[in-house]
């Protein structure tokens, strides 16, 4: 039947546990000779989890493929904590869907993974089951570097601590597009407050501006590898704001964000009975991965509207 969204709230739904087994941020890091970025820690890609399952990891990135390119997963982004890999009695080659997965520290009990083609995969990986999904992305056409990218400054509810960036979620879709609905500030004891974007929460860390995108010096509605001058963007006034990032076309749109529905009218709903959920992107399209904006929840006849990152 059709049901009309009448009283659609905008909510967070930022999940109120910390993921399970993952850092005490709720992220979960992928590295190995498989990504771009090689064995350096400094600029480990952080999975983030999903609202509903917080020991679910997704994202999606480039993997070289053959054998001599392998990958794992670590809880931390450094050595000698907890770290995932397939099951002993696993094959090591994965790609092609869902596989069992084990959990040891530096290489022991567990064993590194790798595929076979190179290319763009999606991830998910659950901690809690020790299951993983690793399958070649709908999405080729370029390189995918980041999972996740972090919003850093005193005009973010994190202030300046890197380890409490507010995540950038992925696009699933359109994998090099990252997105959050943010509260931002315009001042902070009464100078304008800014914020800029870290690449790798570990490298971000050090502050050395190779972690970063700048505010680009021509155009701030572009991002910029130039650390020079330190440029960041800020906002005009106080509220909430939906900012979204393309490295592909290096844009940044940052929109203060109204809650506004007038963009959807109805969406169909099935009454079956089941009380699983299913998301809806703003143009009605079903989501299977939803992650980094704004979706439409429908959960048997229940219809709400969600923000998740």
């Amino acid at each position: 039947m059709k049901t009309i969204f009448k009283h659609l709230l905008a909510i967070s739904t930022m999940a109120t546990a910390l993921a399970a087994h993952a850092d005490d941020k709720g992220h979960l890091y992928i590295i190995g000779e498989a990504t771009p970025y090689g064995w350096s820690l400094d600029h480990a890609q952080s999975l983030l989890p999903s609202v509903e399952e917080p020991s679910v990891f997704t994202g999606t990135i480039y993997l070289k493929g053959g054998d001599g390119s392998t990958f794992k997963f670590m809880e931390d982004h450094e050595w000698g904590n907890p770290e995932y890999g397939v099951a002993s009695d696993e094959e090591a080659c994965v790609g092609n869907g869902q596989f069992q997965v084990a959990t040891g520290s530096l290489d022991n009990g567990y064993k590194q993974m790798y595929v076979a083609q190179s290319g763009n995969y999606d991830i998910t990986i659950d901690t809690k089951n020790l299951t993983a999904s690793i399958s070649r992305s709908d999405y080729q056409d370029s390189e995918i570097n980041y999972i996740s990218l972090f919003m850093v400054g005193n005009a973010t509810a994190g202030g300046w601590s890197i380890e409490d960036g507010t995540p950038l979620g992925q696009s699933t879709a359109a994998p090099y597009e990252y997105s959050a609905i943010a509260s931002l500030k315009a001042t902070d004891n009464g100078n304008i407050a800014s914020f800029k974007i870290v690449k790798s929460l570990r490298g971000g860390g050090s502050w050395d501006g190779q972690y970063f995108f700048f505010r680009d010096g021509a155009d701030s509605g572009k991002i910029s590898t130039d650390s020079t001058d330190d440029r960041q963007w800020s906002v005009a006034e106080d509220g909430d704001y939906s900012v979204t990032v393309n490295t592909l076309t290096n844009a940044i749109t940052i929109e203060k964000y109204d809650g506004d529905t007038s963009a959807i009218d109805e969406i169909s709903i099935n009454s079956t009975g089941e009380t699983s959920s299913a998301y809806y992107n703003l143009q009605g399209q079903k989501v299977d991965n939803p992650r980094g904006g704004i979706f439409i929840k429908v959960t048997g006849e229940d219809v709400e509207k969600v923000i998740l990152h």
